[in-house]
């Protein structure tokens, strides 16, 4: 007979638990609450035996053993935070109670998760507010419960709830972050890189989407296919870890691109494959001088003419080479042009043909810069056999005058003057007779009349 009465006791208390769940029903995730005691009028809050509200947060009174909050919530929990204080009624140093945060999956049987006391729990401080947060709630959990167990002094306030959405599946990356990628603008792509995937308690398929200017493939090499999105798909909650591929998209304009690869699986947290790139402007050497040079001389007598050199974004100095069968009677004033931060000024170069018998001569003039277009120029020379009329004189008389060089010459030959170190200042053709040049330049300067050269010091 007793044990029948028992029996319909408990049958009776779980029913009337079930009877007030299903009145108060559940919360969803994100829940938030800072009121007083809420009795069954907040969804998925109850109480039980709260005192009268506090005026201020937290507002909810535990006044006696006994008084209890129960949160019951759908999903899985996340983040848990509550403001909680202690607020003695005699003096004392600590609380010397029982106060207990509690979880359950079923509501029926509970496990501790803080504890506040002096002697086995956290302390609490008369009067002094304290905000405590939770992030390692059981994801099986489905109720919180606050309650006195033990009241030996003062009131407990509790207020501010706050409860984050879980997360029961979970995604692994690896690595986060992927930096490099690189390429000469019009040179694209640039070379993949590559990071893996793996989930697992998953209810869901995994999505991997690219930023704009990523492209992602299950394949490399030849067997890159750029997809988006790409879809792994879950097999009894669990994907295998899986290789992706990424690289920096063709076409772009140069600049840095810093964008993430996003993975997300429904019922995971998303995850993030941050991507760091960088398109390089083109390298690019400029000769103003379009055609191909061409020289004329008489045999043993030396011509020179000028080029006019650039460059921009280049990783290397400028490099400038003859080569060909007739290369050795072609000389230049240099033969690399120093390039800083990527960029060479206009520069001149000075070309120098010396045939030593009558005929045409050719070589390839090449002006190169690792990673740039090279700049290529074939140089024509043509001797003359030297005669009486046109034999070359060795030497040329100049003077000075007010700053102006004077010398005789003959109507229609070629006045070129240069600077020491070989670049032209100065070309004409001459007149009859005395010939008057003014110039801005000063120090030692060459001046080559036809095929006469002299030097005077300005």
């Amino acid at each position: 007979m007793k044990s029948n009465t028992l029996f319909k006791i408990v049958f009776l208390g779980a029913m009337l638990f079930v009877v007030r769940v299903c009145i108060v029903g559940q919360a969803t995730l994100p829940f938030t609450y800072d009121g007083g005691n809420p009795t069954t009028t907040v969804t998925g809050l109850t109480s039980i035996g709260l005192g009268a509200d506090y005026g201020a947060t937290p507002k909810m009174k535990f006044s006696a053993s006994g008084n209890s909050v129960i949160l019951n919530f759908s999903g899985v929990p996340g983040a848990l935070s509550f403001k909680i204080r202690w607020n003695q009624s005699t003096p004392a140093t600590r609380f010397p109670g029982d106060f207990t945060l509690q979880q359950s999956d079923d509501g029926i049987t509970y496990t501790t998760v803080q504890l506040y006391n002096t002697t086995s729990g956290t302390s609490l401080a008369n009067g002094v507010l304290v905000t405590e947060t939770f992030t390692t709630l059981l994801s099986t959990s489905r109720y919180l419960k606050w309650v006195y167990s033990t009241k030996t002094n003062g009131n407990i306030s509790l207020g501010a709830i706050t409860l984050s959405q879980g997360y029961a599946s979970f995604l692994t990356i690896s690595p986060t972050t992927l930096n490099g990628f690189t390429y000469v603008a019009t040179n694209g792509p640039s070379t993949e890189q590559s990071f893996t995937v793996s989930g697992s308690s998953l209810t869901d398929n995994i999505v991997l989407t690219p930023p704009t200017d990523y492209e992602i493939s299950k394949g490399t090499g030849v067997a890159f296919v750029p997809t988006n999105p790409i879809t792994l798909t879950q097999s009894g909650g669990i994907i295998a870890g899986t290789t992706i591929y990424s690289r920096l998209k063709n076409g772009l304009s140069a600049g840095n691109y810093n964008e993430n690869i996003t993975v997300s699986s429904v019922g995971a947290s998303t995850g993030n494959v941050a991507c760091t790139g960088t398109v390089i402007p083109n390298p690019t050497i400029t000769l103003i001088d379009i055609t191909n040079p061409s020289l004329s001389t008489v045999q043993g007598s030396p011509v020179s003419q000028t080029l006019n050199v650039s460059g921009v974004n280049l990783n290397v100095d400028l490099g400038i080479a003859i080569t060909g069968a007739d290369a050795p009677l072609f000389s230049l004033s240099q033969y690399a042009v120093t390039q800083t931060g990527g960029n060479v000024p206009n520069t001149i170069v000075t070309i120098t043909y010396s045939p030593t018998l009558a005929g045409t001569n050719s070589a390839i003039l090449t002006m190169s810069s690792t990673g740039a277009m090279a700049v290529i120029r074939t140089l024509n020379g043509v001797a003359s056999i030297a005669t009486d009329v046109n034999t070359p004189k060795t030497s040329l008389f100049i003077s000075v005058e007010n700053g102006n060089v004077l010398f005789n010459a003959t109507a229609g030959e070629m006045v070129e003057i240069f600077n020491s170190i070989g670049q032209k200042l100065f070309q004409k053709l001459a007149v009859d007779g005395i010939n008057t040049i003014a110039l801005t330049n000063h120090g030692v300067l060459l001046v080559k009349v036809g095929d006469r050269v002299g030097k005077v010091i300005l």
